[in-house]
């Protein structure tokens, strides 16, 4: 008996429940942005303006813009590493 091809339907599903949309990918990032700049801006606020802030920033605002997604993705790993860096430092 030949085996029957999934259908379009099936197939959209399938990549629907595995991984997230170009979409749903990039609103992550952004939001991952937005939730480390809160963190700098807060570190800042309690004094904690060091290197590692400092460096975290620039991450996230002078070399952000001229990255695409997965050099987007890459920056925020680094940044979300400076900062618990500092949280730890300051803690």
């Amino acid at each position: 008996m030949p085996e029957r091809k999934p259908s379009r339907c099936t197939a959209r599903q399938s990549r629907s429940e595995g991984q997230p949309t170009a979409q749903q990918k990039v609103k992550v990032i952004l939001l991952q942005r937005d939730r480390l700049i809160a963190d700098i801006a807060m570190l800042r606020a309690r004094g904690g303006s060091s290197k590692f802030v400092d460096n975290a920033q620039q991450l996230l605002t002078r070399w952000w813009s001229t990255a695409n997604w997965d050099g987007r993705e890459e920056l925020l790993r680094s940044a979300d590493w400076l900062v618990r860096l500092e949280q730890r430092q300051s803690a």
